[in-house]
C-alpha cells in the first residue's frame, strides 16, 4: 500500500513538472509578445500576425500539455484504481507531441533562424519532456493493479465510444484529401516538419498532430465501447485534443470570414466548416460524457419469503 502511494505520488510531481515546463515558455512568449495573448494564440494556430520581435518557443502542444499534466496529477491522487491509466496517457502524449521537435531542433537551419541560446534551451525542454513522457510510463507500470485486485470501475458512456470513433473516422478522410491535395512527397515533408512551416521552436506539424489525434481517438473509441479500465483516460485525452484541434480550425475561420461566404460557398467549404464546428462539439461531447459515468441500475429488491409476507 505504501510503495502504491508513493508511486502515484512521483507520478503527480512528474504530471506536475511536465505541466511546469510548459507553463513556463508560455509565460515567456506572451511577455515576448508584449502581453498580447491573440499573438501567441495566432501562432498556436499557425496563422501569425503581422508582427515581428523575438522567435517564440510555445505551440499547441504546450498547451496540451499543461492541462492534461495538472488533469494527471490531480487524477492520481483523487482516483487511485485510475492512476495507471492516466499516466500511461499523460506519457504518451508527451512523448508523440515532443517527438517531432527533437529532431526539427537538430536540423541546420534552426540555428541562425532562431539563436543559439532559445535553440539550446528548447532542444533541453524536448529531451526533459520525453524524458518525464518515459518515467510517467514507467509509474504507471508500476502502479498498474491486477484485474481482480480492486472493483471494476464504473464504466464510460457508450456514447462516448461513438463519438471518438466518428471523429477519428472523419480527422482520417480530410488527411487523406488532404495527401492527394498535396502529393505523397509534400504531404511528408509536412508530416515531419520544415523551415516553411515550421513558425515556433516546439511547434508539433499539423499533420502530425491531426495523424495521433486520429490513432488517440481510434484507441480511446475501442477502449470505451469495450468497456477497459483505460478507456476513460484515454477518452479525455482525446477529447482535450480534439477541443483543441476544433477550436484552432475555427479561430482561423473567423478570422477568414469563411463563415460569411458559406452559404453560397463550394461544398468543401460547407463541409470543412461542418467539420471544424464538429471538432469542437466532440470534444466538449466526450469531456462531458466520461466526466458524467453511467451508472449501473440499481438492484431490483429481493423477492419476501413466505414468513416476510
Amino acid at each position: 500500500m505504501k510503495t502504491d502511494r508513493r508511486v502515484r505520488w512521483a507520478g503527480a510531481f512528474v504530471c506536475a513538472a511536465l505541466a511546469l515546463l510548459s507553463s513556463v515558455w508560455a509565460v515567456r512568449d506572451l511577455s515576448v509578445a508584449h502581453g498580447h495573448p491573440t499573438r501567441v494564440w495566432w501562432l498556436w494556430a499557425g496563422a501569425p500576425s503581422a508582427w515581428g520581435g523575438t522567435v517564440q518557443v510555445t505551440g499547441l502542444a504546450d498547451g496540451l500539455l499543461l492541462v492534461l499534466g495538472v488533469w494527471g496529477a490531480v487524477r492520481v491522487l483523487r482516483a487511485p484504481r485510475a492512476a495507471a491509466s492516466a499516466l500511461a496517457v499523460v506519457g504518451a502524449c508527451a512523448l508523440v507531441v515532443r517527438l517531432p521537435s527533437a529532431w526539427l531542433l537538430a536540423q541546420p537551419w534552426t540555428r541562425p533562424w532562431a539563436g543559439e541560446s532559445p535553440r539550446t534551451l528548447a532542444r533541453l525542454t524536448v529531451f526533459a519532456g520525453l524524458a518525464l513522457g518515459v518515467l510517467l510510463l514507467g509509474c504507471a507500470f508500476a502502479a498498474r493493479r491486477p484485474r481482480g485486485a480492486v472493483r471494476a470501475a464504473v464504466p464510460p458512456a457508450r456514447t462516448a465510444a461513438a463519438v471518438l470513433l466518428l471523429s477519428a473516422g472523419l480527422l482520417a478522410v480530410w488527411e487523406a484529401v488532404r495527401v492527394g491535395d498535396y502529393g505523397a512527397a509534400a504531404y511528408r515533408g509536412a508530416l515531419l516538419g520544415n523551415r516553411s512551416t515550421t513558425l515556433t521552436l516546439l511547434a508539433t506539424p499539423q499533420p502530425w498532430w491531426a495523424a495521433a489525434l486520429v490513432l488517440l481517438a481510434l484507441a480511446a473509441g475501442i477502449a470505451c465501447a469495450a468497456r477497459a479500465r483505460a478507456g476513460r483516460a484515454l477518452g479525455t485525452a482525446a477529447g482535450a485534443m480534439l477541443l483543441a484541434w476544433g477550436l484552432v480550425r475555427l479561430s482561423v475561420a473567423l478570422r477568414q470570414e469563411r463563415f460569411d461566404g458559406a452559404l453560397s460557398g463550394t461544398p468543401r467549404l460547407q463541409l470543412s466548416l461542418a467539420s471544424t464546428l464538429a471538432y469542437v462539439l466532440a470534444g466538449l461531447a466526450v469531456l462531458a460524457l466520461l466526466r458524467t459515468p453511467v451508472r449501473a441500475p440499481a438492484a431490483s429488491p429481493a423477492p419476501l419469503s413466505p414468513r416476510a409476507r
